[in-house]
């Protein structure tokens, strides 16, 4: 019995229907990894980078000071719950102000939005000036300027807030649909009331998401702003610092970590619920 001549011949190897070919690498990319690690290496050297240090770390005598941790000391009301109920506060007004001055702000920066190209390129230069600051020079500029305490820290992260939403979410809206803003504008709207009504239904739940990820920032950052003198939680690490009383500042960085941890789980669930 003869095999049937109509049945299909195998597909060659890398053919169609067979294994496909493995792409070459290009020469460029060769290039390219080759001289990222020469340039890593190269400045590793330069900055006295040395992988012994996190050896000789774990053998550092003061390690023996972190324990053990004085628990009366730390749970105590006066020397870390009202600073770090502080710390919480800060953040709060913080992402409440900087999102909300964030939102105009944003509508401005964007390329869809934006009533005119004047005030594209003034806020977009302003903005980007902002954001060239780090969030702890402007701490310690105003700790100057408004004296220590939590008012200062709350400027500081409410300009920070404010730099990171309208980067976030400035490109958010240039990514929106078009087809709503031009159909409002076609219908004879004005700009503001088109964007209201073509544009934020959309990017509003992007918008909820990103201050939320911002208050999650902003307590982390209220911390390191206290060491300035800031107010929060921070205040209480230097001070402790400064004494070498490095059991007390293991307690609170324990508690600081349940507290962010719990924090950002909440966060997380509501940004996927929203986004």
């Amino acid at each position: 019995m003869t095999a049937d001549s109509s049945a299909p011949e195998p597909a060659a190897p890398g053919g169609p229907g067979g294994r496909p070919k493995k792409p070459r690498r290009k020469p460029l990319t060769l290039v390219v990894v080759v001289g990222l690690v020469l340039w890593t290496w190269f400045t590793g050297r330069q900055v006295g980078f040395d992988l012994t240090t996190f050896i000789d770390l774990w053998t550092n005598p003061l390690w023996e000071k972190f324990w053990p941790v004085p628990w009366e000391w730390v749970l105590d009301r006066d020397n870390v719950i009202d600073p770090l109920v502080e710390t919480f506060q800060i953040a709060v007004v913080a992402t409440v102000v900087g999102c909300g001055l964030a939102l105009p702000v944003s509508f401005a920066m964007s390329r869809l939005t934006t009533p005119n190209g004047g005030t594209y390129w003034v806020t977009r230069v302003v903005m980007n000036i902002v954001r060239a600051v780090p969030d702890l020079f402007w701490a310690k500029l105003l700790v100057t300027a408004v004296g220590i305490g939590a008012f200062a820290g709350t400027w500081a992260l409410s300009i920070f807030s404010l730099a990171v939403m309208v980067k976030l979410f400035s490109e958010t809206i240039d990514g929106a649909d078009p087809r709503p803003l031009e159909a409002a504008r076609a219908a004879g709207g004005r700009h503001v009331p088109s964007v209201r009504a073509g544009v934020l239904p959309t990017v509003l739940p992007s918008y909820v998401a990103y201050s939320l990820y911002i208050f999650e920032l902003n307590i982390r950052a209220s911390i390191v702003l206290g060491l300035v003198g800031a107010g929060g939680i921070g205040r209480v690490i230097e001070a402790q610092r400064q004494y070498f009383r490095f059991g007390r500042i293991l307690g609170v960085l324990l508690i600081i970590f349940v507290v962010v941890f719990v924090i950002e789980q909440i966060s997380v669930a509501l940004r996927r619920r929203l986004v």
